[in-house]
């Protein structure tokens, strides 16, 4: 019998592994199913968990990674890194079925494979939904029949619609408190909006494309887990009002002191080692 990889592990759900190792009883069987669970949780499980962690904070190294990670999920540190992967796909599964039932009941195990690609598609799917709970009659829509049962893929597409129809009329946007891991960067579309509320979430950080929001005068970001800002946060230069406590900033990109009607700029309650005299000076920190 060839020896299984981890790269033929990775592309098995888990699901699936654990009730054929709890049936093995030929010993020759029970050998091989062993190795899989030793791949799995030994191998391929921390490979996985740190490689989610890049996904959340490029920039950082691993251990600010997994701090990161282990906030935006909620995870006990004891946990192994194993334990750790499958508390973090249980989550996103849940997310992903609540959007998009019917896929699942159809799919379930072809759908639930631990693989950073499925992950990676249904967070970004997922955050592109989430933020029509704060859209007057958002959820309404979304339970609609022909699009309740609509893919996951396809219904997160509905955000590109919904940006593409309102781009010209939304001048204010309050996406506080839903849970967002990520922020589609189609929202730096909205090119008429002056107010962006993205407080209590879990964001790690912003698209760069943030800076094409050339009309903003307050962006909230209070109470998110942000390690850095983008250089193009430079370019907001309408922004009057802007709220960073409560992140794991350690340092200011320098651009910030080119934010000319910049009033109000929080910084409580960040880990902050080094700011820019460009900045000191502009807000007299």
């Amino acid at each position: 019998m060839h020896p299984i990889s981890s790269a033929t592990i990775e592309s098995l759900p888990n699901e699936l592994l654990l009730p054929i190792l709890e049936a093995c009883v030929v010993p020759s069987l029970f050998g091989v199913c062993k190795r899989w669970h030793h791949l799995l949780a030994s191998e391929v499980m921390p490979s996985l968990y740190k490689q989610i962690g890049k996904v959340h904070v490029p920039q950082g190294n691993v251990k600010e990674q997994a701090l990161i990670v282990d906030r935006i999920y909620k995870l006990k540190e004891k946990l192994s890194e194993a334990a750790k992967v499958n508390a973090i796909f249980r989550r996103i599964f849940t997310l992903a079925k609540s959007f998009s039932a019917l896929e699942f009941k159809v799919q379930i195990e072809e759908k639930r494979y631990l693989t950073l690609a499925n992950y990676s598609s249904y967070l970004v799917n997922i955050n592109r939904l989430l933020f029509w709970k704060k859209l007057p009659g958002g959820e309404k829509y979304l339970s609609r029949e022909e699009i309740k049962h609509v893919f996951l893929g396809k219904k997160g597409e509905l955000f590109r619609d919904w940006i593409a129809e309102n781009r010209e009329n939304i001048t204010a946007l309050d996406l506080s408190g839903v849970g967002l891991t990520y922020l589609p960067p189609e929202i730096c579309q909205l090119s008429k909006l002056q107010e962006l509320d993205l407080s209590e979430n879990q964001l790690t950080s912003l698209p760069a494309k943030i800076g094409q929001l050339l009309q903003l005068q307050e962006l909230n970001l209070r109470e998110n887990q942000l390690t850095s800002l983008p250089a193009e946060i430079g370019q907001l230069s309408q922004l009057q009002w802007f709220y960073l406590n409560q992140n794991q900033l350690t340092s200011l990109p320098a651009e910030i002191g080119q934010l000319s009607q910049l009033q109000t700029l929080e910084l409580a309650e960040n880990p902050l080692k080094d700011i820019a005299e460009k900045i000191r000076q502009r807000f007299r920190l």
